[in-house]
C-alpha cells in the first residue's frame, strides 16, 4: 500500500472512530458548537442528527476558489484554503483528509459553485462511504445566503 494511500486511510478511520464513539450527549455537543461558532457570515452550519453542512458564502466561494487556484490546488494550501474555515475541528480535518485522497471533487464542486455565483458546501454526515462530501449550491437554494 502506498505510504499517502496508508495514512489517508489511517485518518478516515481515526475520523470514524471518533465519531463512532462519540455519545448522543457529545454529538450534541459537538454540533451546538458547531453551530456556535458559525455564527459569521462567511460559513453557516446546518446540523440535524449526525450530519452537519457548513456553506460558505458566494464571496467567500469566490475568495477560496482564486487562492486554490494561485495555490495550484496543492493539497496542504487547498486544506488550509478551504478546510481551515470550519469551526469544527473534527470535520475540519475530515475534510483535510478528503482533499488528499486521490479524487478532484473539492476542486469541481469548487469551480461549480464559483461560476454561477452560488455556495461551496462541506457536509460531514456519518455513515456514508466518504463521511465528507462537498457541494455547489445554487444562489436560491436555502443553505446559501
Amino acid at each position: 500500500m502506498r505510504a499517502s494511500l496508508f495514512t489517508t486511510t489511517a485518518a478516515s478511520a481515526a475520523l470514524l472512530a471518533a465519531l463512532v464513539a462519540a455519545t448522543p450527549a457529545q454529538t450534541a455537543l459537538i454540533q451546538a458548537a458547531a453551530a456556535h461558532a458559525a455564527t459569521t457570515s462567511a460559513v453557516r452550519a446546518r446540523c440535524s442528527g449526525l450530519s452537519c453542512t457548513f456553506s460558505f458564502s458566494p464571496a467567500t466561494t469566490a475568495t477560496m476558489k482564486r487562492a486554490a487556484d494561485r495555490a495550484d490546488w496543492l493539497s496542504g494550501p487547498a486544506a488550509d484554503i478551504i478546510c481551515a474555515r470550519i469551526p469544527n475541528r473534527l470535520v475540519a480535518l475530515g475534510c483535510a483528509v478528503a482533499l488528499v485522497l486521490p479524487y478532484n471533487n473539492a476542486r469541481k464542486r469548487l469551480t461549480e459553485a464559483y461560476a454561477k455565483n452560488g455556495c461551496f458546501a462541506v457536509k460531514a454526515e456519518l455513515g456514508h462511504t466518504l463521511p465528507i462530501r462537498f457541494a455547489a449550491l445554487s444562489p436560491g437554494h436555502p443553505y446559501c445566503d
